[in-house]
């Protein structure tokens, strides 16, 4: 049985906090090391949590548009909210993130119809092998993250049914429906024990426009959900997450190699959606995690990304990994 060890905590976590690397304050960032934790205080996020709010003039470039209020929300309450001063203590979280090619059954195989340029499926559905699903399992419950983003998930019902079967109901799903045509999506795990309340907006109706994409309308080909955690008494915001699962580098349109038009305008609308909670927000970390399908840190259609001042996990941990090395990889492709 292939070993996922190192497939789950990539791919990249891109951070708008500032942290120091001293004491119960340090927040390591996510490294090939699958066992490591990602840190951050939480008793005092809410009070005491400074964000570096510092603006060059690259990031009044990027003042946020209006965005669409979230197209779905839903709730999930803690199941002992009494352990939330306890746990609080602990000054630490894990938080990962993983794509898993299909949870529990292959969607089929795509390909574009020549007439329309549309896509269609030339192979149907099948479910993956016990093997494969036991694998993933396996490298959940290895991590053990508190909460975990998954990319490429078919629905609830299938998070449902690896949540209860293959986890033993440790973690309980979080998942909305997106803009995928192959109806693959992002979903949220959360494990029992987090005394928080969670709530899970979607953003897939944020509008696209473009000459070289004519019948595109949404800017996310996946969506773009957005997790706010929340103390559990007072229901005050303690940080952010936002899932990512970035446009393939598939060419779909040769006016567009590679998709990277479509990455770019996902990536700048990314910036006017974090701007926003940040705003709504002030001095509330917000941390960015998922499947790019390109390197955050110097492809170009992420610069806006990085003109807001993003940034990249592996900047912050204490000993910093420079730009291309390949330590920075958290994950395969084949």
């Amino acid at each position: 049985m292939p070993t996922f060890k190192n497939l789950i905590l990539g791919l990249f976590l891109l951070l708008q906090l500032h942290c120091s690397h001293t004491g119960v304050t340090t927040l390591r960032g996510i490294s090939n090391d699958a066992s490591k934790d990602c840190q951050t205080p939480l008793s005092g996020l809410a009070k005491k949590q400074e964000l570096k709010n510092s603006r060059a003039a690259a990031d009044k470039k990027t003042s946020s548009r209006e965005i669409l209020p979230p197209a779905e929300t839903k709730l999930l309450e803690p199941l002992a909210p009494q352990n939330f001063e306890s746990f609080s203590q602990e000054r630490k979280l894990k938080v990962a993130t993983y794509n898993v090619l299909n949870l529990k059954e292959m969607v089929g195989r795509f390909e574009p119809n020549p007439a329309t340029g549309k896509r269609v499926k030339t192979k149907p559905e099948k479910a993956k092998s016990q093997d494969a699903i036991d694998g993933v399992a396996a490298a959940i419950k290895e991590i053990s993250p508190d909460i975990l983003f998954l990319q490429e998930v078919e629905g609830l019902e299938s998070l449902g049914a690896f949540a209860s079967r293959e986890l033993e109901n440790q973690w309980r799903p979080l998942i909305m429906k997106g803009n995928d045509g192959r109806g693959i999506h992002i979903g949220v795990l959360v494990k029992n024990s987090v005394p928080l309340s969670f709530e899970y907006r979607s953003h897939r109706d944020e509008p696209f426009s473009s000459d070289k994409h004519p019948d595109l309308q949404k800017v996310f080909s996946r969506d773009f959900p957005v997790l706010i955690a929340k103390s559990p008494s007072d229901q005050t915001p303690l940080f952010i997450l936002a899932g990512v699962h970035g446009k393939s580098k598939r060419t779909d349109n040769h006016s567009d190699p590679e998709s990277r038009e479509i990455r770019t305008a996902q990536a700048e609308r990314m910036v006017d959606i974090i701007q926003f909670y940040q705003e709504k927000y002030p001095n509330i970390p917000i941390l960015l995690l998922g499947d790019f399908n390109a390197e955050p840190s110097h492809e170009p259609e992420y610069q806006a990304l990085r003109d807001f001042n993003l940034k990249d996990a592996f900047d912050l941990i204490p000993n910093p990994l420079p730009t291309g090395a390949p330590e920075r990889i958290t994950h395969t492709f084949h």
